[in-house]
């Protein structure tokens, strides 16, 4: 070893520590700088990081969310312009609905830089520090209220094509030309204010508008222009077997329409003759061409009853008969046209009555009385309104409401009736009681359920003790339910003298037991004497007959073969003792009596006074 030796090496090592110390130093300022950011950035968001421009560096996530509230905030206060030419709108960002994540957004804020991975985490720090990093703050759009303000401008805005069309002057056809529209282009409008929405600013937009061709264009009307003149070249004949109907020139021209139509790929016109365009002249041939149905009835022999078969009725068919005017149209002769027409069904159709079960007799039941000829009348007219009448099951018939008003219009005469205690009066209506009796029995005998019936207040021996039935309107009643579990026809019929009430049904085999009390609880009548002044001591009238007062009870018991009773009924009359009135003379009177006796040779003249003193 020479002497120069010893401090080559030791200049060496200095050199290698000098080296080894610089990189510690280095290590050591590089530790030191992450602990510093860690310490400065520990539970917050770091340096460099923004969302939708907001910088969010160094707040923790609470102070990151309050921050990004108010920026959410702020902007929904602040307008978006819409401008189209001269035109501007004003639309707040909470008309469409916005919401925004903030909780999200903070979230993948926190994130940035923190991820686990040392060394890609510190890569990522301090690129941060030359390269901010900007997230976006993810939201949503009220679809259906983006598209309601949209389509509110758009109405203000858009300018629809005009379709080229054939006009009607007079008898001449004209061709119009077509014109282009412009319009809100929806979709593109809509993605420009979306992203301008969720990116929380706020500033002018430019209504994005397109233009939009007519569906029809002139030159795909010149056939139609054509068949049009063709159609309007003559009269044309309606027919209805021997009914005729010209429509001239002028009517065809007035009444022709336009329907479009797709044909080789383009909307094309088609002149037609439609119902609608075409209702007003219908509308004054419809009576002319209909039929009326006839509805399905019934008809009996007094024992049984059938079913009358309902006839179908026609009507104008509108349609089918424009179509025929249509066709006609396009010949240059022979324009004849068949009217079309629709069969009309019955209210009450042949299947519909045959299923209600009308068939057998129930009960039956006829009363007899002659009384006035206006009485007769009454009688008569009563029992057509009262009868022909179908009753479903669990319906109550109403024999008030089923007659009407009593009234001269409908046909009714003064004939006596009951209207006060014992007091016969001449009334519209007078003896229609015989109707209701009537119809009573032939519902008392039918097994149905009586729902009200009430006796009248006097006596009438010819009706069936305890089963009369009187009516008065607005007063008492007679109604009844069907209680059968198939419909009942009421018919009747009178001659104002002999009155019959027939119900047919379906007989379920309830049978009818009765019993009739005799008169129990009587009162004899006693005798009232009124005095009148007017009259002399000589003169008396009965003013009222009065009767014995009196009740009488009828039991009926109705069952089903099975011995189901369904009816237990007890029918009490009461007819209460109405006073004889009679009214005496009571005045004193002076009265002279002239009688004149003539023969073919004189005439003589005798006269009497008479001096009446009142007591």
């Amino acid at each position: 070893m020479n002497q120069h030796s010893l401090p080559r090496r030791s200049r060496r090592r200095n050199a290698q520590f000098g080296i080894l110390l610089a990189v510690g130093v280095i290590i050591a300022v590089v530790v030191l700088a992450i602990l510093v950011d860690s310490a400065l950035y520990y539970n917050k968001v770091h340096a460099g990081v923004s969302v939708a421009g907001q910088d969010l560096g160094g707040m923790t996530r609470s102070e990151a969310i309050a921050t990004l509230n108010r920026l959410v905030e702020d902007a929904q206060d602040n307008p978006i312009t819409l401008v189209s030419g001269e035109k501007r709108w004003q639309v707040m960002p909470a008309d469409f609905g916005t919401s925004f994540d903030v909780q999200d957004a903070v979230t993948k804020a926190m994130e940035v830089s923190r991820e686990n991975n040392f060394f890609v985490d510190l890569g990522r720090r301090l690129k941060l520090f030359f390269t901010p990093v900007d997230l976006p703050l993810t939201g949503s759009i009220d679809k259906a209220k983006m598209d309601k303000v949209i389509a509110g401008v758009a109405g203000e805005i858009d300018i629809e094509p005009v379709n080229a069309a054939l006009a009607i002057e007079g008898t001449e056809i004209k061709v119009i030309e077509h014109k282009n529209g412009q319009v809100v282009d929806r979709e593109a409008l809509a993605g420009t204010l979306e992203e301008l929405l969720l990116s929380l600013h706020a500033t002018e937009v430019q209504i994005p508008l397109v233009v939009k061709e007519p569906a029809v264009k002139a030159e795909d009307n010149e056939e139609a222009l054509k068949t049009a003149r063709t159609m309007i070249s003559g009269p044309i004949t309606l027919v209805d077997g021997e009914k005729r109907w010209t429509l001239s020139v002028d009517q065809i021209a007035s009444y022709m329409d336009f329907t479009s139509e797709m044909r080789n790929g383009v909307p094309t016109l088609v002149p037609v003759f439609t119902a609608s365009k075409m209702t007003p002249f219908f509308d004054t041939i419809a009576p002319e061409v209909a039929k009326e149905p006839i509805d399905a009835s019934f008809d009996s022999d007094g024992e049984k009853a059938w079913v009358v078969p309902g006839v179908e009725g026609e009507a104008l068919d509108y349609a089918k008969t424009a179509e025929a005017i249509t066709a006609a149209s396009l010949k240059t002769t022979d324009r004849v046209a068949e009217v079309a027409v629709v069969k009309t069904e019955p209210d009450l159709t042949t299947e519909e009555a045959e299923a209600m079960g009308i068939k057998d007799k129930l009960a039956s039941y006829t009363t007899e009385w002659v009384g006035t000829k206006d009485r007769q009348v009454n009688v008569r007219i009563t029992t057509e309104y009262a009868s022909n009448v179908i009753l479903a099951p669990g319906e109550i018939y109403n024999f008030d409401k089923q007659i009407g008003p009593r009234t001269p219009d409908r046909g009714y005469k003064l004939a006596p009736g009951i209207v006060g205690p014992g007091k016969l009066e001449d009334v519209y209506g007078g003896g229609i009681c015989q109707v209701s009796t009537t119809l009573f029995n032939a519902v008392f005998f039918a097994g149905l359920e009586v729902v009200e019936r009430r006796n009248h207040s006097i006596y009438i021996d010819h009706y069936p003790k305890g089963r009369d039935a009187t009516v008065t309107a607005g007063g008492a009643n007679l109604r009844f339910k069907n209680d059968t579990s198939h419909y009942i026809w009421i018919t009747g019929a009178s001659n104002g003298i002999k009155t019959t009430f027939t119900i047919y049904g379906t007989d379920d085999g309830r049978k009818v037991e009765y019993t009739t009390s005799g008169f129990y609880n009587v009162r004899p009548r006693t005798e009232v004497t009124i005095a009148n002044p007017l009259k002399p001591t000589t003169w008396s009238s009965v003013v009222i007959e009065g009767q014995t007062g009196r009740q009488i009870k009828v039991v009926r018991k109705v069952t089903l073969p099975d011995g189901t009773v369904l009816h237990n009924d007890t029918f009490i009359s009461t007819f209460p003792m109405i006073p004889r009135q009679i009214e005496v003379g009571v005045s004193t009177t002076t009265t002279t009596t002239s009688t004149t006796t003539t023969t073919s040779t004189s005439t003589t003249t005798t006269s009497t006074t008479t001096t009446t003193t009142a007591p």
